[in-house]
Formats: C-alpha cells, sequence, structure tokens
C-alpha cells in the first residue's frame, strides 16, 4: 500500500528534507494590509520579517481552506492508496479543523485518510512528519504511522526564546504565558508548547544567558531522536548554538531552520528556539 504524508506549512520543514521524504506541505495564508501570501511560496521568511515591524495594519494568518485540502487529498488520491495528514495544534488554529472537515466533504472512497493533531508547531511538527515517512518507508502501515505520530507528538518539544513577547500577545497566541505580560523588561521569555498552547519556561537576564540556558535545555532533554535548531532573523546565533549541541544530536549534527512567516509572525525578529523529539524512555 502506497501511503503519502502532508503537513503543512507551520512545520517550517525545510524544502530540502520535506522532497527528500515525500512529504507533501499545505501552506496556511499571510495577510499583511490588503495582500494575502502564501506561507513560504509566495513570501519569504526573510520578506516576512522586513515588513512585520513596519506594517501599518497587524498582519493575521489563516488556515489552509477546505477546498485546498480537498484539492491536494484529490491529486494525492491519483499515486497513493492512503493518507496521514499531520498538523499543527488546533488550539493554535484551524488548520487541523479544515482537515477533519475536508476528509468529512470527500466521504467514502478509495483513499483512507487519517488526521493527526500533534499539539505541536515548528520543527517540533516537522520532525513528526519526518519520523512518519521514515516508518512508512521501512513499511509501516497507515495505522502504525498514525501510533507513532501519535506516540512521537508526546515526546516532540518547541521552545522558543523571544526578544518581545508584543507579537504573541498582538496576535492573539499568548496562551498560558500571559503571566509573563507586563512583567518584563529587557530579559528574554522563554516559552513552550504544553498541551498545544503557549506556556512559560523561565525569564533569562539577557540574550547570552538565554542562548546559554537553549544550550543547556538541549542537554537536559537528551537523549534525542531529532534536533533542530530554530531561528528567525539571526542566524549566526542559531548556528553558534547548533555547533555547541551537536553532540547531543543522532547523527552528530544540529539542522538549522529558520522559522517560516507563519510562526514567525507571532514569534518576531530575534527569536531563537529548538525543535525536538526525546528519545523513547525504556
Amino acid at each position: 500500500m502506497s501511503i503519502a504524508v502532508v503537513t503543512d506549512s507551520t512545520s517550517d520543514l525545510p524544502a530540502d528534507l520535506a522532497e527528500k521524504h515525500g512529504i507533501s506541505v499545505i501552506p496556511l495564508n499571510v495577510h499583511i494590509e490588503d495582500e494575502t501570501f502564501l506561507d513560504g511560496v509566495t513570501i519569504s521568511a526573510d520578506e516576512m520579517y522586513e515588513r512585520l515591524p513596519n506594517s501599518k495594519v497587524i498582519p493575521t494568518t489563516s488556515a489552509p481552506s477546505v477546498g485546498s485540502y480537498v484539492e491536494l487529498y484529490e491529486e494525492l488520491a491519483k499515486t497513493h492508496d492512503e493518507i496521514i495528514s499531520i498538523h499543527l495544534s488546533s488550539k493554535l488554529s484551524l488548520t487541523y479543523n479544515s482537515a477533519v472537515n475536508a476528509v468529512a466533504e470527500m466521504g467514502e472512497s478509495s483513499t483512507r485518510i487519517s488526521v493527526v493533531d500533534t499539539q505541536q508547531a515548528s520543527m517540533a511538527l516537522g520532525w513528526i512528519a519526518v519520523r512518519a515517512a521514515e516508518a512508512i518507508s521501512d513499511g509501516a502501515s497507515l495505522d502504525e504511522a498514525t501510533a507513532l505520530a501519535k506516540n512521537l507528538s508526546e515526546r516532540a518539544v518547541f521552545i522558543g526564546m523571544v526578544d518581545t513577547l508584543t507579537y504573541l500577545v498582538r496576535g492573539g497566541r499568548i496562551g498560558k504565558a500571559q503571566g509573563f505580560v507586563g512583567s518584563l523588561l529587557r530579559v528574554r521569555p522563554i516559552l513552550t508548547l504544553r498541551d498545544g498552547e503557549a506556556h512559560p519556561v523561565e525569564r533569562a537576564r539577557n540574550r547570552k544567558k538565554g542562548i546559554g540556558r537553549l544550550k543547556a535545555l538541549v542537554a537536559e532533554y537528551a537523549p534525542l531522536e531529532k534536533l533542530a535548531v530554530l531561528y528567525t532573523t539571526d542566524k549566526a546565533d542559531a548556528g553558534e548554538i547548533a555547533n555547541d549541541v551537536a553532540e547531543f544530536a543522532p547523527d552528530g549534527f544540529a539542522t538549522v531552520v529558520q522559522l517560516g512567516p507563519v510562526v514567525g509572525n507571532y514569534l518576531g525578529p530575534g527569536t531563537l528556539g529548538l525543535g525536538l523529539i526525546k528519545a523513547e524512555s525504556g
């Protein structure tokens, strides 16, 4: 049985990784003033970060339409027997719901589709899609790949150190990190996703200490199955972190990934972070 793997653009999955594993990426929408872009397709991350601080109107994002999913699923069904669709936390976006509604709209068909709400984002989501694709390549069934994706979702971790909470607050994605607001001057908030929404981890006194804390967190989460170091605008800092934590990566190499336009819209310029999957205990 041939199984297609789908994820969405908030996975921040690099194009070469998506192509290598045959993963289809459906883009979310980015709305800036009177223009609408496709995340990572008609607007790049760098373009987004250039426009973000100077936008007269707060940029917004929206989930792919049900029709977009139907179109993608029907196209994949021409060459695959089944589909697993792995997505961003349903508490952060309607992306997962759109996928579920698309499956319902398609009704009974010869193509079986499994939709997974990972409760994750960025490369914590991207790695889940990659691992599912690897398992399918090794012969996993749709049910086995779905079970694996759910298991990986519980072991996946997204960490972000932001320069400011401004973008999360104005985008309405502050979640349980609301307690940080109003108590921060020049400290760097470090956040994670827990139960699908933003939660505070701790405060770093400055950027240098925050970078040190990100490195320490990698060691605390080890052993790891997958590891990516994330950034919005500061690739050099991400590269430094990646070099220093390479020993904890399963293959001795930490992937450096730029956060895409949608995720970056809520975290803002200057963000650094981690997307990883902890090794299964026992």
